[in-house]
């Protein structure tokens, strides 16, 4: 059996609590598009965490609240599904192991961050889980964690400190350069961010380099605003990238975002979603998602 999760924090720690319940021969790394085009294969009998089912699927544990899909959809396949701050929480009520009792302090703050529970200091001053989540996530800008996830899992596994681990080579890497490129992101962003009434809106197409950083940055920056819309250039495709996601700090947005984008051909949660867009209509549309965002405050 292997296992098929996401480089995040919450990707990382479900691999550690699954691997320590299951016999696993290799963990695989993958992005939910992965999954849905057929990207990464998954064997009949294989695991999957953190993305979304998979016909050859026998061990799933998923806590998205997924415009496209039910909390108790498929109910004959081991694991757990479900509204919860996050899949690792799942796995570890699932399994209730006293094998995993001492990675309790880590669930904690990996629910924190997977809810989006956090505080205006974890975004200007992230330190030990909280920040080595945000050199995780793939949408701060720095490259897929595939390398590394392993060592990180296995640290973990070992016992090892968070201050053990963000001296690991590719994590201190990657917390340099995240710490490195702050001042750069925070002076681009503010260049590329307008507030259209409780809409936030960062237009980062055409920027040929864009430095990592914090994505949760704006919402400080515009606590009036309780949405954020990020525009960016996917040339791969061709198409304009766009990613919605709800203010962690003002938390009245009504709006479903992953319905609605789906309306645009896209995906994804109550509050965080996104879509591909056409470059020739992709003015047009931004104008009419505004305006859906706008509607219901």
């Amino acid at each position: 059996m292997n296992l098929i999760t996401r480089t995040d924090l919450d990707g990382v720690t479900c691999a550690v609590f699954i691997t320590t319940m299951e016999n696993i021969a290799q963990v695989v790394y993958a992005e939910p598009n992965d999954i849905d085009d057929g990207s990464v294969r998954v064997y009949r009998g294989d695991a999957i965490a953190n993305l979304p089912f998979h016909l050859n699927a026998a061990l799933w544990f998923d806590q998205h609240d997924k415009a496209e899909e039910r909390p108790d959809s498929h109910p004959s396949i081991r694991g757990k599904r479900g509204v919860a701050p996050s899949t690792a929480r799942l796995v570890y009520e699932f399994y209730n192991s006293p094998q995993l009792k001492r990675h309790e302090p880590l669930l904690k703050e990996v629910d924190r961050v997977d809810s989006a529970s956090l505080t205006r200091e974890d975004v200007f001053d992230p330190r030990e889980w909280i920040l080595l989540a945000f050199t995780l996530d793939p949408f701060m800008g720095l490259k897929a964690f595939h390398d590394c996830a392993n060592a990180v899992v296995a640290a973990i596994k070992g016992g090892a400190p968070i201050e053990q681990i963000l001296e690991i080579p590719e994590v201190k890497g990657r917390v340099n350069r995240y710490l490195a490129d702050a001042k750069d992101f925070r002076e681009e962003l503010e260049r590329a961010t307008n507030l259209t009434g409780n809409v936030i809106v960062t237009n980062f197409r055409n920027v040929e380099v864009l430095p990592s950083g914090n994505r949760f940055l704006a919402f400080t920056m515009h606590p009036e605003g309780n949405v954020q819309v990020v525009l960016t250039d996917d040339k791969e495709r061709g198409k304009v990238r766009v990613r919605i996601g709800k203010s962690l700090f003002n938390k009245s947005c009504r709006v479903h975002l992953g319905k609605l984008t789906a309306e645009f051909g896209g995906g994804g949660l109550s509050g965080a979603a996104g879509c591909l867009l056409d470059p020739s209509v992709a003015d047009a549309k931004l104008a009419e998602i505004v305006g859906r965002l706008q509607k219901i405050v």
